[in-house]
C-alpha cells in the first residue's frame, strides 16, 4: 500500500479539535485493522475510531453494498416515504423482538439518537396523561454526546463548563457504578449495587414522585472514565426503582453495544431489557452515518393510543445508503462470526495486559467488558491517588504509544477519577482484531507506558504524590 501525501501549502481551514496542539497528523487510507499516514507510517488503529469500525477498515463488502445502494437510490424524506434497505435493517434489529424491543428509528449520530430518546420519554408521559414527568436523572462520569440535550445528560464537567447556563434544567445524575474507587471494602458486589438503587430512589423521591421521566445510563460506562462495569445485580436493583416509580429505564449503548462486550446487547449481560435503547457506531463500522432508537412495544402503543406519531422527524433519517452499510455490517456480523471472535480474543488481550502491566506500580485497575478495556493510572496503587490536575497523562501516553505505531484512546483527558481528576486510555480494537495484532497491541502499550514514566515531568509528579 502506498498512501499518497496530501498537498497542503495553502494550510487548513478547519477548525481542529485541539487548537494549542500540534496539527492533526493525515490518514489517507485505512485497511483491515490498520490506518495508513500521509508519511508513510501505519497505525494499528487499537480503539476503532471510538469504538466504530467494528468490521475494520476498507471492507468491499460494505462499500458495494452502499455503492449499489446509491446507484439505485440515494435519498428521499420520511414524512410520507419509506425505502427498502431501513425496512430491512429494522426487521434485523428487531424483528425477532429481543428483549420486547419491537421498533426502530434511524438517525445519523449518536447524540441524535440520545436526544430523540429524550424526547421520546418526554412524549411517552405526555401522551400517557403524566405530563409533570419532565425530570430526568443521569449519571456522573458519564457521556452522552454533543448536543445541548445530551450535554445536559452527561456527567464530565469540561464538557458541560462552558454551557452551563443553557443546559436543561430538569435534569439530575446520581453516583456511577464505579466499584474500583466508591465500593467500600467491606461492602459485597450486592450490597454495593443496593446502595445504589437506593440511591437513585432518593433522588427519584427528592425530585418528586410522578416528576421524574427516565433515568438515562451507559451500560457499561465508555470514555467518560474508561470502561466502568457494572457489578452483578447493579442493572437488576436499578430496574427494580425504575418499575416502582414508573420510570423508563434507558440505555446508551452507542459505544458498548453492536457486540462491542461479547454479546450484541450489552444489557444481555445483566438480565434487564431497557424501555428504550441508542446505538451507533458499531452499528455502521464507520461505513455511513447511523445510529438508531430501539424502543418497546408498550412504549408503541402508548403513542398510537393517543396521537399515533412521534413529533421528531429529521432530514436524514432513515437514509437508504446508511440503511444499506447497516445491512451489510449486521450480515457480515452474522457470516463471519464477528462477535463469537471477539469473545475468543477477549481474554487474550486481558490476560495480555495483566500479564505485562498488572505489576505496574501505576497501574490502578484493568477493567472493562469484551474487546472494550481500559486502564487507569494513578501515582500510589494502595491510596489510588491520582496524578496531578495540570499534568496531562492520559494524553502523553496516548502520544507515546502512537509514536510506537498505535492509535488508544486517551477519553476526555483529565477527570477518570471524579470528572476532574485521573487518567485513563482505552481500548476498543476491531472486533476481528487478530491474535498478532493483538500481541502488536500490547507490545506498544507497554512500551509507550514506559516511555512516559521514565520522563522527569512524571518521575518528579510521582515523588510529590
Amino acid at each position: 500500500m502506498s498512501p499518497v501525501r496530501i498537498d497542503d501549502n495553502q494550510g487548513s481551514c478547519l477548525l481542529y479539535r485541539d487548537l494549542h496542539g500540534q496539527k492533526p497528523e493525515t490518514v489517507v487510507e485505512a485497511q483491515g485493522s490498520y490506518l495508513y499516514l500521509d508519511d508513510g507510517r501505519k497505525i494499528l488503529d487499537a480503539c476503532a475510531g471510538a469504538a466504530v469500525a467494528s468490521i475494520g477498515h476498507g471492507d468491499q463488502r460494505v462499500i458495494q453494498a452502499v455503492a449499489a445502494q446509491m446507484t439505485t437510490l440515494s435519498y428521499h424524506h420520511t414524512s410520507r416515504l419509506t425505502n427498502p434497505a431501513a425496512e430491512r435493517l429494522g426487521r434485523m434489529l428487531v424483528g425477532h423482538r429481543p428483549g420486547g424491543l419491537s421498533h426502530a428509528i434511524f438517525l445519523s449520530s449518536g447524540s441524535e439518537a440520545n436526544e430523540s430518546a429524550i424526547k421520546l420519554a418526554r412524549q411517552y408521559y405526555v401522551e400517557l396523561g403524566e405530563p409533570d414527568r419532565v425530570h430526568i436523572i443521569s449519571r456522573n462520569n458519564s457521556y452522552h454526546g454533543n448536543s445541548i440535550g445530551c450535554v445536559s445528560l452527561t456527567g464530565i464537567p469540561s464538557r458541560r463548563r462552558h454551557f452551563e447556563p443553557i443546559l436543561m434544567t430538569h435534569m439530575s445524575r446520581v453516583s456511577p457504578c464505579y466499584p474500583y474507587r466508591y465500593k467500600h471494602e467491606e461492602e459485597s458486589d450486592e450490597d454495593y449495587a443496593e446502595r445504589l438503587g437506593a440511591e437513585l430512589e432518593e433522588e427519584i423521591l427528592r425530585v418528586g414522585e410522578g416528576k421524574v421521566a427516565a433515568f438515562f445510563a451507559e451500560t457499561v460506562g465508555g470514555a467518560a472514565a474508561g470502561n466502568l462495569t457494572p457489578v452483578p445485580g447493579y442493572f437488576k436493583a436499578i430496574r427494580r426503582v425504575c418499575d416502582k416509580y414508573g420510570v423508563l429505564l434507558i440505555l446508551d449503548e452507542i459505544m458498548c453495544g453492536m457486540g462491542r462486550t461479547g454479546k450484541m446487547h450489552a444489557w444481555e449481560w445483566e438480565g434487564v431489557v431497557p424501555d428504550i435503547q441508542t446505538i451507533g457506531k458499531g452499528l455502521n463500522g464507520g461505513y455511513q452515518a447511523l445510529s438508531a432508537v430501539l424502543i418497546q412495544q408498550s412504549v408503541v402503543d402508548v403513542l398510537a393510543r393517543g396521537s399515533g406519531a412521534f413529533a421528531n422527524g429529521q432530514t436524514f433519517q432513515c437514509h437508504p445508503a446508511a440503511a444499506a452499510a447497516g445491512i451489510a455490517v449486521l450480515s457480515i456480523f452474522e457470516s463471519d462470526s464477528v462477535v463469537a471472535t471477539c469473545a475468543k480474543r477477549v481474554e487474550q488481550l486481558r490476560q495480555a495486559l495483566i500479564d505485562q502491566l498488572g505489576d505496574h506500580p501505576n497501574v490502578g485497575d484493568i477493567r472493562g467488558r469484551g474487546l472494550f478495556l481500559s486502564i487507569e493510572f494513578v501515582a500510589d496503587r494502595k491510596t489510588k491517588a491520582t496524578f496531578p490536575k495540570d499534568l496531562p497523562l492520559a494524553a502523553m501516553l496516548d502520544n507515546a504509544i502512537f509514536q510506537r505505531g498505535v492509535s488508544v484512546y486517551s477519553g476526555f483527558g483529565k477527570g477518570t477519577a471524579d470528572g476532574v481528576v485521573g487518567d485513563h486510555i482505552l481500548f476498543s480494537p476491531p472486533l476481528n482484531i487478530s491474535s498478532q495484532e493483538i500481541a502488536e497491541l500490547v507490545t506498544a502499550v507497554k512500551a509507550g507506558i514506559e516511555d512516559v514514566f521514565a520522563l522527569p515531568v512524571v518521575q518528579e509528579a510521582l515523588v510529590q504524590a
